[in-house]
């Protein structure tokens, strides 16, 4: 009776630990904010400190870079604060001039409307009237841009432009290769019937 009243106390108290430690450990995307943001005295001077900083936003167009070299293709990439200001951009050699446009849209996109763009694109593809008013607005509503959030809270946002295809897996691989894992990117639009055919 001893055996079986020690026992279940030790099952009992392992139990109440891993609940415990499930409660309090962080999930695969919870991370402090501090490490990614302004801090010290920058933080003082600019009044905010749930921005990108600096560091952490080359760092990540850095990472794109290499995705998009490795891919054979040349990015322009625009990482903005939350309030939409130019924190760092980089051109690769041989991006086309369009692209900056583009690029800078994706982002102002990203951040506006606090979502990916290919989630954008995916959820606006048959309205043609939401579409007129993104164009309106000067926003760019299709994959290449993605907000930036650490521990629920945005700081900022990245846009990419340069191969269509690849534009979202760059701007993907240097956040995740600086912040950690991402949530899983916005499946792929199903390609349009051809005229006269019924959607598969």
């Amino acid at each position: 009776m001893i055996f079986h009243t020690r026992l279940f106390r030790g099952v009992l108290g392992f139990a109440l630990t891993v609940s415990a430690f499930a409660l309090v450990a962080p999930g695969p995307f919870a991370q402090s904010t501090d490490k990614f943001t302004i801090s010290g005295d920058a933080a003082k001077k600019a009044l905010t400190k749930d921005e990108i900083s600096g560091d952490t936003a080359a760092k990540i167009a850095q990472g794109c870079q290499d995705f998009a070299a490795k891919h054979n293709f040349a990015a322009i990439i625009f990482i903005l604060d939350p309030s939409g200001n130019i924190v760092h951009s980089h051109r690769m050699d041989g991006a086309r001039p369009i692209q900056f446009n583009s690029a800078l849209s994706k982002a102002r996109t990203a951040l506006f409307m606090r979502t990916s763009t290919h989630q954008l694109a995916n959820r606006f593809a048959n309205n043609i009237a939401q579409q007129i008013k993104f164009a309106q607005m000067n926003m760019d509503p299709t994959p290449g841009g993605l907000p930036i959030i650490v521990n629920n809270q945005l700081i900022g946002a990245i846009g990419v432009a340069g191969s269509d295809p690849n534009d979202e897996e760059c701007a993907y691989e240097g956040l995740t290769e600086v912040l950690g894992p991402q949530p899983p990117l916005a499946e792929k639009s199903p390609a349009a019937p051809t005229q006269g055919q019924p959607p598969q």
